[in-house]
């Protein structure tokens, strides 16, 4: 096996793993070639949206709790501390969040479906994808 793609994936990418039969299956295909990346604002992130309505009953009827979901995407990624805080974009603030984690992690890609990282198309050496382009690529 060749060297592993460093890889941020945005909030809504975790959430669709956990959700999404095609996201899971792409995600347990490609793992192994993967490092994955997040950081203590990513999964504080993770963390509320585990909660909202829709997705804690979600959770609930598959019988998996907040806990298990944190602990199984901390058991998969390297948990980075980003040091360089950039300026907030102006259309979704909280995205700086994954930003700065991809620097803090000199990360190659970050995966998301986040239409104002999207627009960015790059982010110094880091290209941002759709989760189709990703995984798409890694095959």
């Amino acid at each position: 096996m060749g060297k592993k793609i460093k890889v941020v994936f945005d909030t809504n990418v975790w959430i669709a793993i956990f959700l999404k039969k095609h996201l899971t299956e792409e995600y347990t295909r490609t793992k192994q070639d993967l490092t994955i990346y997040i950081s203590p604002d990513i999964l504080s992130e993770i963390a509320k949206v585990l909660l909202y309505q829709k997705i804690a009953t979600i959770l609930k009827k598959a019988n998996v709790t907040q806990k298990e979901v944190l602990r199984a995407i901390q058991a998969n990624s390297t948990t980075v501390k980003p040091k360089e805080k950039l300026q907030t974009i102006e259309e979704d603030p909280s995205d700086k969040r994954i930003l700065e984690c991809a620097i803090a992690a000199d990360a190659e890609v970050i995966v998301t479906g986040d239409k104002h990282l999207l627009k960015l198309g790059k982010l110094k050496k880091t290209r941002i994808l759709t989760p189709k382009e990703f995984f798409d690529s890694v095959k």
